[in-house]
C-alpha cells in the first residue's frame, strides 16, 4: 500500500491521450501527449506503426493518425524530454461502427479510479466534459475534449484546483447526464481530418439527412438521441472542428 501511494502521487511525465481508439479505414483521429498537470507538452516526435496499416502526420503539438488497413493493434508512440508513451489503435473495415463500440478510452492515473463523467457546460475552446478519479491522495478532475484529449487535470482542493463552476453547475441540475463514449452518438464517430464524404456516409448510416444546401456549406448540425452535433469544414472538405451538446427540454 505504500509503494501505491508513492506512486499515485507521480503522475506520468509523457501520456498519450487517448490511450486506446477504435477507428475506420479512411478516417483520421488525432491524439496528443500531455505532462503531469494533463497539459500538452510540446517538442513531441511521432512514430506509428505498423507503418502499412496508419500514417501520421504532425499538426504543432498533435498528431494525426489516418486508418489506411484494418489492424487489430496499431501503436502510436510519442517521445520527449527523455520519455516514451504510447497509444494502441484498432483499425476496422466498414462504413459504420456496430453499436456499442468504445470509441476511445484514457488511462487511469496510477493507483486511482475512474468514478464518473459529466458534461461540461458548453462553450467555444472549453471542455467537452470532465472525468472524476477517485485517488489515494484525494480526487482529481481531468477536463478532457469530446474526442478522448485531456486538456488539464487538477486535485479537489489544490490552490487553483477547486472545481469548476461549469462542472458544479452541471453536475447539479443534471446529475443523471452523462457523455455517450460508446458510439451511440453520431458525433462521437466524427474526428479531426474526416472528409466531408465519410461524415457523409456516417449520416447516412445513422438515417440522419442534410438537404443539398446544407451539405455545400462549411458548418453542419446535426441533431440524433437527445444530441447536437456541430461540425465545421475546412476548404478542402475536412473536419477542423466539432462540438457536441446535450438537447435538453
Amino acid at each position: 500500500m505504500v509503494a501505491e501511494l508513492a506512486f499515485a502521487q507521480e503522475p506520468p511525465a509523457l501520456l498519450v491521450v487517448p490511450s486506446k481508439a477504435t477507428v475506420l479505414v479512411g478516417d483520421t483521429r488525432t491524439f496528443r501527449a500531455v505532462g503531469k498537470d494533463g497539459r500538452p507538452l510540446h517538442n513531441i516526435h511521432w512514430s506509428v506503426s505498423p507503418q502499412i496499416a496508419a500514417t501520421v502526420t504532425v499538426d504543432g503539438d498533435e498528431a494525426n493518425v489516418k486508418a489506411v488497413e484494418p489492424s487489430s493493434t496499431v501503436v502510436l508512440t510519442a517521445y520527449g524530454s527523455g520519455d516514451s508513451s504510447e497509444a494502441v489503435i484498432e483499425i476496422r473495415a466498414g462504413g459504420s461502427m456496430s453499436a456499442g463500440t468504445p470509441i476511445w478510452s484514457v488511462t487511469n492515473l496510477p493507483g486511482c479510479k475512474a468514478a464518473k463523467m459529466i458534461q461540461a457546460v458548453p462553450s467555444a475552446n472549453g471542455p467537452d466534459l470532465y472525468v472524476e478519479e477517485s485517488c489515494p491522495q484525494g480526487t482529481f478532475i481531468r477536463a478532457m475534449t469530446a474526442d478522448g484529449r485531456e486538456i488539464w487535470r487538477r486535485r479537489m482542493g489544490d490552490t487553483g484546483g477547486i472545481l469548476p463552476p461549469g462542472l458544479k453547475s452541471t453536475a447539479q441540475a443534471q446529475p443523471g447526464e452523462h457523455l455517450n463514449l460508446t458510439g451511440h452518438s453520431f458525433c462521437d464517430a466524427v474526428s479531426s481530418g474526416m472528409t466531408k464524404d465519410a461524415v457523409s456516409r456516417l449520416t447516412r448510416n445513422r438515417d440522419l439527412r442534410l438537404d443539398e444546401k446544407e451539405q455545400r456549406s462549411d458548418s453542419w448540425v446535426l441533431e440524433e438521441h437527445g444530441f447536437r452535433c456541430n461540425i465545421w469544414f475546412d476548404k478542402t472538405g475536412a473536419v477542423v472542428k466539432k462540438k457536441k451538446t446535450f438537447i435538453t427540454d
